[in-house]
This record gives structure tokens, C-alpha cells and sequence, in this order.
């Protein structure tokens, strides 16, 4: 937890460096990691943890992503245990690096919110918000890399990028925004 954010999924990714025959990863038995592999309906090998963590999906081009943690501490854990198992099983030479694309925070900006309003407060060409499709406001400010999901409760997602502090300055931008505003 942050100030007043919490970490609520850690993504991330990149690439073992080499082209990949997923059916024969798919058919190895490794030691941290259960696998699942139908590509007809998905191109990718999905590793789940055996004990906890997050999925992680392996492509043939050697891409994966990682998706779901709760910390980076939990997503490099499950990403060092995959690399072991990639190698020790496999024994292909892999030389993975893990690059922490964003996070997704939640936080409570501890009022209810009129979400009309909040949408003129904060600006309707950077708004969306349709409530008979989602009950969510959605603000993306077009100089930010982040953006935010408003609900009426005043449950707040802020997320797109990888800077905890950035984010934490968005979501405080956003509570003053509505706040000058009567929201």
C-alpha cells in the first residue's frame, strides 16, 4: 500500500530471447507450474502456479506477459521460479529479463461521486462515461500515461504506467479537480 492507493495487479513482461515449440513446453512436466495449452482458442501456453502467484502466458515467439500480482516482490518471485522450471525442464538457454509494464491501483476517495458532473469537472473531451454500458467513469487525460476508472461510490482505478508515484499524483489531481469543483 501506498498513501492512498493500493496495488491491486502488477503487469508485466518481455521475452526468453527464442522462437518456441509450445506443444512440446505444453506436454513437459515442470515443478512450480501447472500448464494449459488449447490454441484454438488461445496462442498462448497459460502457466499457473502451483502454490500462488501470477498466470503467466508464453508465446511461440518467446514473448510472455504476467499479469496479476499482488507486488512486484509476488510477480518477480513466480517470474524467477518460471525461468528455473523454463530451464532446468526444458533445457533451453534463456536469458529473460522482466520488465514491470504498470500497475493497476484502486483507492476510495472516501465521498459518493456525482459522476455527470465529474465528467464536466474533468473535461468531455477526456471523459467517457455511459452508464447503461458501464457504471464507470472513464478519464484519460491525452498528455498523461495514465488514466483512471471514477465509480459513484468513490472507488477510484489508477492505473497505466509503472510509476507508483505518478500514479499516486494522478489519483491526488483528480480528488482536487472534483473537490474545487463541489464534487
Amino acid at each position: 500500500t501506498m498513501g492512498e492507493l493500493s496495488i491491486s495487479n502488477v503487469v508485466g513482461g518481455g521475452t526468453l530471447g527464442k522462437e518456441l515449440d509450445l506443444v512440446s513446453i505444453a506436454k513437459t512436466e515442470f515443478n512450480y507450474f501447472e500448464t494449459q495449452y488449447e490454441p484454438e482458442s488461445f496462442s498462448g501456453v497459460v502457466f499457473r502456479s502451483k502454490s500462488s502467484g501470477p498466470p503467466i502466458m508464453l508465446y511461440r515467439s518467446g514473448k510472455y506477459s504476467i499479469a496479476g500480482g499482488k507486488s512486484v516482490e509476488e510477480t518477480r518471485r513466480t517470474f524467477n521460479k518460471f525461468c528455473s522450471d523454463i530451464q532446468n525442464q526444458t533445457g533451453l538457454d534463456i536469458n529473460p529479463e522482466l520488465e514491470i509494464r504498470y500497475f493497476v491501483t484502486t483507492g476510495d476517495l472516501g465521498r459518493s461521486i456525482d459522476l455527470p458532473a465529474a465528467t464536466i469537472a474533468l473535461g468531455i473531451d477526456e471523459t467517457e462515461y455511459e452508464p447503461e454500458q458501464f457504471p464507470g467513469l472513464f478519464y484519460r487525460p491525452k498528455s498523461e500515461e495514465w488514466f483512471v476508472i471514477l465509480f459513484s461510490s468513490g472507488s477510484i482505478v489508477v492505473d497505466g504506467s509503472p510509476d507508483l508515484e505518478l500514479l499516486e499524483s494522478a489519483y491526488k489531481k483528480v480528488d482536487q479537480t472534483l473537490s474545487n469543483n463541489g464534487i
